[in-house]
């Protein structure tokens, strides 16, 4: 059986939640942010891309459109689920899609943040921007001796989590308030559910739908 995670940490923490593109915040863990939030504990959120590669090669102006509808997503799903006041967001603006060229630097840009705790993609979840968000937060977490947190979003969702994996993650339980609350957010980010320019949304309705099945679920 998993054990459930302690939101309380063991005490006062400076929590610093990495997400590689808006909305993994939301889809991965919005019920640890706010027990974390709630538990009184410094989060700062770092945006590292504004996902502006979503749709493949866009115009300059209809890039700025979607880098600003995305942030406007985000800012809203924080804002329903009653934390966007308490957490300090902090955009890093890396190229999406191309972090890992960047993840040098980005560890950097961790580790002189100075948390206590780094709550990082999983750096295996299948995603390539995922993938190096979390090989830098681990990187800062070994240099700075913060305690690392991973969260799989594509894995959970395609299934390649296997029956070790699904016994060493930890538990972030969910009351039905949570759990709707967090639904609700996660339906807020229309530029990746609504169809895309080629008809297809970015995010399948599957990811919403697992939402609704069970409790968060981290590494660490």
């Amino acid at each position: 059986m998993n054990q459930q995670l302690d939101v309380g940490l063991g005490g006062p923490a400076d929590v610093v939640v990495l997400a590689p593109h808006p909305d993994d915040e939301v889809f991965g863990v919005a019920a640890l942010m706010c027990g974390l939030v709630s538990a009184g504990h410094r989060v700062r959120l770092v945006a590292v891309s504004d996902g502006e590669a979503c749709f493949g090669e866009l115009s300059t102006q209809a890039t700025t459109d979607l880098i600003a509808q995305r942030v406007d997503e985000r800012h809203a799903a924080l804002q329903h689920l009653g934390i966007v006041d308490d957490i300090e967001l902090i955009r890093l603006g890396l190229p999406d899609g191309h972090v890992a060229e960047h993840q040098v630097e980005l560890t950097a840009r961790v580790v002189a943040l100075a948390a206590t705790v780094i709550v990082s993609t999983w750096r295996h979840d299948g995603h390539p921007d995922h993938e190096a968000v979390g090989e830098a937060a681990a990187a800062a977490a070994e240099i700075s001796g913060a305690r690392l947190l991973e969260y799989p979003i594509w894995a959970a969702q395609r299934g390649r989590l296997d029956s070790h994996q699904l016994a060493t993650m930890s538990v972030v339980p969910m009351t039905p308030a949570m759990r709707a609350a967090k639904i609700t957010a996660a339906r807020l980010f229309r530029s990746q559910l609504d169809p895309s320019p080629d008809g297809t949304p970015v995010v399948p309705a599957a990811l919403v739908d697992r939402l609704a099945e069970g409790d968060e679920v981290v590494f660490g």
